[in-house]
This record gives C-alpha cells, structure tokens and sequence, in this order.
C-alpha cells in the first residue's frame, strides 16, 4: 500500500457495502474482500492467509484496528508475507463459523476480532482473537504473532501442513457429531419422555442467578431462548420455579442499565453480574427476543411494565434503526466519539440541572449519586417497580408515572445533542424476519394494528428489494443494493415469520408461497445422509457448515424444525414431519446434555412430547374468536382462521356456511368442534 502527500489510497475494501468493511478500506493494509481474486492469489504465490473477521460494532475490532492495522510498519509486514482478507461476520456466518470453530480448538476460546491463520487453499493452522500492538501478560503482540508465523511457514513448512490437516479434519467432524452419519434416514434410538422435558428444565435452572436473574456470572448476556423455553416449560408444567425466574430475570434486565432507560433498546450483554454496565452496542435481533419475551409474558399475565418496555423498544426500532422504505438497520455501536458508552451515560451536574426540583428524586429513581456508579458516571437504572418506589418515597404512584414521563422527554432531548453511536446500516434478512416476528408477537398481545402494519411494511421491503426473480433471497441489503445469496439461517427465520403472519390473516397464496419455500429450502440445503440442513448451498469452505447450536442467535436447523413441524401440519403431507423428527432425534441426546446451547432445539423436543397442537376456526366470526386465542399464551400451537375453503389440509372440509366452528387437533387426532372460544378452552 502506497501513501501520498500523507494521505492514503483506498484499498479494495472501498468498493464493498459492507459498513465493517468500510470502516478498514483506508487502512495501509492491503485488504481483500472474500473472493477468487484473493483466494487465487494465495494460492499463485503460494502465501499464508489472513482471514480477519469481525463486524462494524464491535468494540475491540476497533481498538485492534487503530493499533494495529492503522500502522504502516505493521502493515507493511502483513502485505509482504500474507494475502490479508477482511470478513464481516454478519454478512459471511459460515466463513465465520468455520473459522471460528478452528480458533476454539486452538485456544479454547474464541470472540471477535477473530484472526485466523489459514494455508493457500484455505484450511487453518494457528489463530486468535485481539492481539495487543504491545505484549500483555500471557499474550503477545500482533507483530511477534505475525513474524512467528513467518518463520514457520518459511522454515517448517511441514509443520504448518499437518497442523492444518489436523485442525480440518477435527472441524468436519465437529460439524456432523451431533447427527447420525448414515443414509438409511432412520433416527437414533433415544427416547423422548416428559422425564426428558424435566430433566433440561432441571440443568437450565441450576445455572440460573438467584440473586440477580438470568444465568451465570458477567459477562451477562440476556439468554432469551432459555428463559422462553422455561416459560413454555411453566405452561406445560405448572413449575413456578420457572416461571418466577422468568419474571425476576425479565424485570431485572428492564430496570438494569442493560436496557436504556431513556431511549428504549436493550444493549447485547452486561459486563457486571447485576446487569449494571452493558456493552453499549444495541443489536437488532436481541432487541427482537426481548420484544417477543415479553409480549409472551404478558399472554400469560398482562404486565404493564413489560407492555411499556415492548412499546418503548419498537419505538426505539422504529426511530433508529428504520430504513425509509422499510427494512430493519442491524446495529448501533457502543462508542461515540471514539468512547464506549459515552452517548449514554450521564455527569451529575448536568443531569441534576435537567431534573430541577425533583433532582433528589429522580436521583433516587435512577441511581444517580455525587460518584456515579461507573467510571465517575451515572448509568441510568431502577432499582424497583414505579408501586414500590412511589410507596417508599411517600408519593402517588399515578403522578410519579406522569412526572416521568414528562422527565425521560427532558433527558431524551438533552441527549439527543450529543454526537450519537455509529449505525450500522446492513439490512440482513434474518435479522429482519426476527423483528416481524417481535413485532407479530407484540400484536398479538396487545392488538395495536401498528405492530402489525411495521411487520408488513419489513416484509414487503423483503420481497421487493432482497428477493430474486427465481424466488430465492439474498442476505445483504447495503449500500442501495442486495447482495450475497441467503443463508439457511435466513430461509428458516424468513419462513417462521411468514407462517406467523398466516396465523393471523389466512390466505391460499401466502399458503403456496410458504409451501414452495420450504420446498426450495429443503431442496437447496438439506443432506439427507446427515439429516440436518447445511448452513450454506455453496461448497468454497474446506468444511460443510452445519448450524447446530445456538449462539446470539438459534440455530438455523432448530428452527426448520419448527417451520417442518408447522409446515406437516397445514399440508398433510408426511415428508415435512419425518425430516423434522429425525433431525430432533438425532439432536436430542445433546440437547438433554447441554441444554443451555440448544434451547431452540429444547422447545420443539418439548412440543414433541406434550403433542403438537393445531387451532383451527372457521366460518362468518372466525376473525373475533381467533384474535382471542391468538392473544392467549399457548406455546407449540398454530392457530389459523378461515371463512373459506382452502389449499390447507387444516381447513379442508371443516367450513359450515353460516356456523363459526373451533377444532382442536393434537397428534392428528382431532377433537369434536364447538362453537365458543370457552368451549375450546376446557377442551385444552
């Protein structure tokens, strides 16, 4: 990389859409996006690899990259001796996976940034995560890693090539050892009982936090799919323990500085055990659980603490992280003006000057003390519910919620003068499908049709913007264009809000079109002799890329399940379900031993036992009585509605001109219609 008059020209990463990639294009290294113009490259000059990944919110990408990358001689080192790739992890999640995966078994640990090490034709040999441009305690710097590794490919060639064989091998036989490898299609031999379901809800709570909720020490990250699964597992259940851990982590988490007490949004994890000081960056998929966690709850029992927090986070959505046309944005960073949490947190001082004569109450409300709580500042958090503070302050409950009302508005203006939080404008279709899932879920609590018309409006950018004439997805939406073909991931969370929205307003095209989709789905990324779903339709990585786990977000083969399960349903076709049951047979002997990173997976096994449910209602007042049952908390069921004849084996034959009907199904045995909500209720 040259430089000029103290400037430098952009690398190769400028012409890219990526945000994160953006952010390095005028770094002195010589970066490549992924591609055959790098991965030829390296293998013409028989060079070592750097593949580094990341993403444009994350902290410690940004602290390496003005430590390192930024620096000439660094730099000039690392285009001599390697091809150096950027990655953005939320536009690749395979190529992070893989490499990912590689680094864990290198280190035992892994995050972001991830620097791996990789031979010409891409398998890896050494990696890491943040390396510091000095050395620091057990870790040495970025130079002493690069010039190592120098030598070593130079000097021991040998060495680097076993090192890489091995590490390949142990990847490939980390991605299928939790499924049987066979092509006879038959599941494993492992029962599933309700002494199953209560044995995972048993390892899930031993891990929780009596003290402050959610589940284990800091870093604290919210752990949404565990706690929806014990909320399922309280319904089935009757447990109470899990329902009120449910309920202490959820208010724990939405009166902690976790969630901005403000703006709205939750940030990705705390830092601290008693969700105190977050990691400041908000991401759109933790928002969307939360969204749906607490819209859930309120089924069960209605919360106006949760409802708020549900209104006040989609709003938060709509206001920050909405594309004009519709699509969901992915992130807000956690730094601004180069410091993490700055835009957030308050000085004394100036918060005490907005709160005028009420400042020794809200001071109280919201922690606020002559110290702060963090680094000399004040991290905005209540410390109980507005009926026991105004009790314990000796005011009236009503006016205290009025006042606060009126005062959050006076910081929310006052903050809005600062410079804000960098946004990442990526539009990601996963991501995406998750929000309208939030927003669905929400909707069908509380009934406010601007939940329900947001979801269309996302759906519609979708299909308009991210959808080829073929009927296939892309992934990408960034810089005015769509781009990278979807992953599994995507279809499978694209096809679960769209089965969502069918619950809600039945018809035979959206039917067919869901139909097809699952179809092409199947077709594109299942391996039959696996019986589990690749992550990616291409094959360019040395591994087949399965998405087994779950991680920040559910595994892409949990959720199929799910989709599988609904799909056998409103078809009646058989295939759907013996995919889906074998690949949660298969699974299920790993979800029993380590449930906390297969919660997805926990809930449809659990669905399993207790019986697939379908709601079906028909005729002139089906929209009435399905908006009620919609509005109930009843876990592992589709509802649908019809005043017609359909495509559906659900609704076939079932629509009596003139009569409104309720069916409850279970296991393909069917129950006699009736014709109230009630009725349908005790038959439950």
């Amino acid at each position: 990389m040259s430089l000029t008059t103290g400037e430098r020209f952009p690398n190769r990463l400028i012409t890219t859409a990526s945000p994160y990639l953006l952010q390095h294009a005028h770094n002195p290294v010589d970066w490549f996006p992924w591609g055959p113009e790098a991965l030829d490259k390296a293998k013409r000059e028989d060079k070592p690899i750097l593949v580094s990944i990341g993403y444009s919110t994350c902290h410690w990408c940004h602290v390496m990259e003005r430590e390192s990358f930024e620096d000439d001689v660094v730099a000039t080192l690392m285009n001599r001796h390697f091809i150096n790739i950027k990655v953005d992890r939320e536009e690749r999640p395979d190529i992070d996976q893989l490499y990912m995966d590689a680094v864990q078994m290198i280190s035992g640990s892994g995050g972001w940034p991830l620097n791996c090490f990789l031979t010409p034709d891409g398998r890896p040999f050494y990696g890491g995560t943040y390396f510091p441009p000095q050395p620091m305690g057990n870790r040495p710097s970025w130079s002493q890693v690069l010039q190592h590794l120098i030598n070593l490919y130079r000097e021991k060639r040998d060495v680097v090539e076993s090192q890489a064989d091995r590490l390949i091998q142990a990847v490939r036989d980390q991605q299928t050892r939790h499924f049987k490898d066979g092509s006879d299609g038959e599941p494993h031999n492992h029962a599933l009982t309700r002494k199953s379901i209560d044995h995972i809800a048993d390892q899930i709570l031993e891990d929780r936090d009596k003290n402050f909720g959610g589940f284990g020490p800091a870093p604290k990250f919210p752990r949404t799919m565990s706690l929806e699964f014990l909320l399922a597992y309280s319904s089935y259940s009757g447990r109470r323990d899990a329902t009120d851990h449910v309920l202490f982590s959820l208010e724990k988490m939405v009166r902690g500085g976790i969630y901005d007490q403000i703006g709205g949004g939750m940030s990705r994890y705390a830092t601290d055990p008693a969700w105190l000081v977050p990691h400041f960056e908000k991401m759109l998929y933790d928002n969307a659980f939360l969204i749906d966690l607490l819209s859930k709850w309120c089924r069960l029992q209605p919360n106006p603490e949760f409802e708020q927090v549900v209104r006040d986070t989609i709003h938060w959505a709509n206001l920050e992280l909405s594309h004009p046309l519709g699509g969901f944005y992915s992130a807000l960073d956690a730094d601004s003006e180069g410091v993490e949490g700055k835009f957030y947190v308050w000085d004394i001082e100036e918060f005490t000057s907005l709160a005028g004569e009420h400042s020794e109450l809200w001071s109280r409300y919201l922690d606020v003390t002559l110290d702060g709580n963090w680094e000399g500042a004040a991290i905005l958090h209540r410390r109980w519910d507005d009926d026991t503070f105004a009790k314990d302050q000796d005011v009236d409950k009503q006016w205290l919620r009025h006042e606060w009302r009126n005062f959050r508005s006076t910081l929310f203006e006052a903050r809005s003068s600062r410079v804000r939080p960098g946004l990442d404008d990526k539009i990601i279709l996963s991501w995406n499908a998750l929000m309208i899932d939030a927003c669905l879920s929400a909707y069908r609590t509380f009934g406010d049709p601007g939940h329900l018309l947001r979801a269309h409006r996302a759906v519609g950018f979708i299909k308009q913007h991210m959808q080829n004439e073929d009927g296939s997805y892309l992934r990408i939406y960034a810089g005015g264009k769509a781009y990278q073909s979807a992953f599994l991931e995507d279809y499978a969370f694209l096809l679960r809000s769209l089965i969502h929205l069918l619950e809600i307003n039945y018809t035979d095209e959206d039917w067919n079109e869901i139909h097809l989709l699952t179809d092409s789905t199947i077709e594109t990324f299942y391996n039959p002799p696996i019986g589990a779903f690749r992550s990616s339709s291409a094959d360019e990585l040395q591994s087949m890329i399965i998405d087994t786990y779950d991680s920040a977000l559910p595994s892409g083969n949990a959720i199929m399940v799910e989709v599988l399960d609904k799909v056998h349903a409103l078809s009646g076709d058989n295939t759907y379900g013996h995919i889906a049951e074998r690949l949660r047979m298969s699974i299920s002997a790993s979800v029993e031993r380590f449930p906390s990173s297969f919660a997805q997976y926990a809930q449809s096994i659990m669905t399993s036992v207790f019986g697939h449910r379908e709601i079906v209602v028909t005729g002139p007042d089906y929209k009435r009585d399905l908006s009620m049952l919609q509005a109930r908390y009843l876990p592992g069921t589709l509802i649908i509605g019809s005043n017609q004849e359909s495509h559906s084996a659900l609704l076939r034959d079932r629509v009596i001109p003139g009569m409104t009907y309720l069916y409850l199904c279970c296991n393909q045995s069917c129950q006699l219609p009736v014709s109230s909500v009630e009725k349908l209720v005790q038959q439950l």
